[in-house]
This record gives C-alpha cells, structure tokens and sequence, in this order.
C-alpha cells in the first residue's frame, strides 16, 4: 500500500514519521484492556455465538492481531524509531488538534443545541479548517451524511438522538 505525505508525495517506509512502534505500543495496550473487558460477557471465547460479547472479542482479537502484524511488518522493513519528541510531533501536528480542538467542543454543545445542529456545525467547521476551500460543497456534503445519519438511526432504528 503507497502512502502519501501532505504535499502528494510518496512516502517510502524509511520516510514513515518517527514514532510509530510506540503509538502501536499505546495502542495494544488499549486494544488488549479492552479485549480483556470484553471477556466478561458471554461470546466466542466462552462457546457462545451469539452472545453479548461476541462481537467485541472478535474486534479486539483482530484488532491486536493486526497490530502485531503491522509491527511485524514495520520491523521486516528496517523502520527506525524515533524519540519520544518526534511522536509527539507526529500526533499533535495541526491536524490532530484541530480534530481534537473540535470535538471537544462538539461533546460540550450537542446536548445543549442538539445532535442535528451541533453535528453539521462540527462537520462543516472540521472540513474547513483542515482545508479551506469549497465551502459550499462542504456544507453541502455535511447536509447529506447528517441526512443519512439521522435516517438511518431516528427513521429506521428508532433511536432518539440527543
């Protein structure tokens, strides 16, 4: 799989940002809590099926195994690791805090203008402060996943959104 840096270029594993053996590290450890937390309730790993906790034992089971395999692959590849500084780097850059900035705005605001306004806010300020250019095909776009969104859960899972 080709990846690409923000300028449209190729990024070559020896180019990936440095860091990346420990934020899978971070991530294991959540995936693995997680997958322990899920063996609490009837499912697969206890002969049940169609239980409760059929479904999360499944997507934390592969969950860390495809985390293992990613570290696997990463250590075939001769990926260097980087220093703590350069994770942080790499996770906060301006992107992550904008996502970060906004929906942290958006957990404050849904239960007070409600789901379908504080949605579309945080759909169309997202996609435009991480690139700012057509607005209206934006705005457009957030209209439509929120139509859709609220189709599917209020219209035909009768779920009553916040």
């Amino acid at each position: 799989m080709t990846e690409h840096g923000q300028d449209g270029s190729i990024i070559s594993d020896h180019e990936r940002p440095k860091g990346e053996y420990k934020m899978m590290l971070v991530l294991f450890i959540i995936s693995a809590a997680l997958f322990g937390d899920s063996l609490y309730s009837e499912g697969f790993f206890q002969g049940v099926s169609a239980g409760p906790g059929s479904i999360p034992q499944l997507a934390g089971a592969m969950t860390l195994l495809m985390i293992a395999g990613l570290a696997i692959q990463f250590f075939r590849k001769g990926y260097k690791e980087g220093t703590f500084a350069d994770l942080m780097h790499h996770l906060f850059d301006r992107e992550v805090v904008i996502l970060l900035v906004t929906l942290t705005i958006y957990g404050f605001i849904v239960e007070t203008i409600h789901f379908v306004p504080a949605t579309f806010l945080f759909l169309v300020v997202t996609m435009y402060l991480l690139e700012p250019k057509k607005l209206l095909l934006k705005i457009v776009v957030s209209a439509g996943v929120l139509a859709v969104l609220y189709l599917i859960f209020s219209t035909l899972f009768q779920v009553v959104l916040p």
